[in-house]
């Protein structure tokens, strides 16, 4: 049997120091199968982000059990605009990371940045464009491509639909469907939307105030909600849908 891509048995994190010293999560247990996408769905301030950071190794002041087995773990932002440096051309953006691999040859790097830039569904002519020039949706295809170029397997997928427009998040997630069957990825898929985790992910985990209060298969979830604020979470979503 494949090792898991992360175990979490009982985590705690915590922010500042001293007197300022604040615990965010509290007990959390997760795993990630490899293949798996696995939804964390909460409001803002219920410890997703925490989670994915500390995943990440940006957390560091931690308790419990913490063990990450996929090498090159990557994040996938909400706002792609953020994560891209506006001041270079999208070629030089996805050939960063290779560089900063010690991949030396120049063609071989632009060969594989081509690979990748239609992989994301995007033309060569995407290349010479500044972050500026591309659409919301254009940007956070280079955002995905930046997070795969180096081989990664295992992404953290940070509200990677929520600034995009209805069309554009269909598309998106399209992309990511298609990128998990055709790589053999895995994603830790963070949302406030019930509905969006829905049609993606395997199974999903609703957090609030730190603290994972249900978790399951997301068909079951979704049809059969236990916790009051899964409910909650399940009434928005089909609101916002509706």
């Amino acid at each position: 049997m494949a090792e898991p891509i992360f175990t979490v048995s009982h985590l705690n994190s915590f922010y500042g120091r001293g007197k300022e010293r604040k615990q965010v999560l509290r007990d959390v247990s997760l795993t990630l199968s490899p293949g798996e996408a696995l939804g964390v769905v909460g409001e803002s301030g219920s410890g997703k982000s925490t989670l994915a950071k500390s995943l990440l190794g940006l957390v560091t002041d931690i308790q419990g059990e913490l063990v990450v087995n996929s090498p090159r773990p990557q994040m996938v932002f909400q706002d792609p605009y953020g994560s891209l440096n506006p001041a270079k051309t999208v070629g030089w953006i996805l050939e960063e990371p290779l560089r900063a691999a010690g991949v030396k040859d120049k063609a071989e790097r632009r060969r594989r940045v081509e690979e990748m830039i239609a992989l994301v569904g995007l033309s060569p002519e995407h290349l010479a464009r500044r972050p500026a020039r591309l659409s919301g949706g254009q940007r956070q295809r280079v955002a995905i491509a930046a997070a795969l170029i180096q081989g990664s397997r295992f992404l953290v997928l940070d509200e990677p639909v929520s600034a995009l427009d209805v069309t554009l998040q269909a598309q998106i997630m399209r992309l990511l469907a298609d990128l998990k069957e055709r790589l053999g990825l895995s994603y830790l898929f963070i949302s406030h939307d019930l509905a969006v985790v829905y049609q993606l992910c395997d199974r999903v985990a609703v957090m609030t105030g730190g603290e994972i209060v249900e978790q399951g298969d997301v068909d079951y979830i979704y049809d059969h909600p236990q916790h009051e604020y899964t409910k909650k979470l399940l009434a928005a979503s089909l609101a916002l849908d509706g």
